[in-house]
């Protein structure tokens, strides 16, 4: 069954103190199923970030009373220039009507502004997590780790130029990955399944809102 989802961008100017009735106003205008994301300027711990402001503690009764969702990294999105400043998670996605089995959330490293952004991929099926790679596991030698790189790293490389910094960057990251390699014995990887029966998918679903809301409720 196909659904009509509204998709929307949202900003909140750090200088205006929106409360909760302005909150609540501006979603109802996005239908009963949206996403909407962007930097909502708005801290509150629920959704990472370090402590929770006035704004973040409205914006969060509003996901509570209207059963919406959020989406967010858990991680820093915003980076002052004011080394007085911490850096902190401001951006994250407002969902309704949309199960978060489905969604991916992950940041982008691209950085063209004091903000990171963060994509969400909605997907018509539950996503495989696929293992993210990993130079060492649990059977990782690290004597042997540590006795490799001593042996193989320069500590008299000259570094007068800004070239002979990126190729002392790159030679000292070439013996890392070297020695973990050696150092880390070959395992067995499980190749990801995607075996699960549709009604278990609804149920494992139904499993997340409730503890989801459970979270929201106490």
């Amino acid at each position: 069954m196909l659904h009509e989802i509204t998709v929307d961008a949202v900003y909140c100017p750090p200088r205006h103190n929106i409360k909760k009735d302005l909150f609540k106003a501006f979603f109802h205008t996005l239908g009963p199923r949206f996403i909407a994301g962007g930097d909502c300027n708005s801290k509150n711990v629920l959704w990472g970030s370090r402590l929770t402001t006035t704004k973040g503690r409205e914006l969060s009764r509003v996901l509570h009373e209207n059963n919406y969702s959020y989406l967010s990294t858990g991680t820093p999105t915003y980076w002052p220039t004011d080394a007085q400043k911490i850096s902190d998670l401001l951006d994250l996605f407002i969902t309704n009507e949309i199960s978060t089995s489905y969604v991916e959330i992950q940041a982008s490293l691209d950085l063209t502004s004091d903000h990171s952004p963060i994509i969400a991929t909605i997907n018509t099926t539950t996503p495989v997590r696929q293992i993210p790679p990993r130079l060492h596991n649990s059977q990782t030698n690290w004597e042997s780790y540590r006795a490799l790189v001593r042996a193989t790293t320069n500590p008299a490389v000259k570094l007068k130029e800004q070239g002979d910094v990126q190729i002392a960057i790159d030679n000292f990251t070439c013996i890392l990955q070297h020695a973990a390699k050696v150092a880390t014995p070959c395992r067995n990887t499980q190749r990801p399944t995607n075996t699960i029966p549709s009604n278990i998918k609804k149920l494992v679903a139904v499993k997340r809102k409730a503890r989801s809301n459970w979270q929201k409720n106490s």
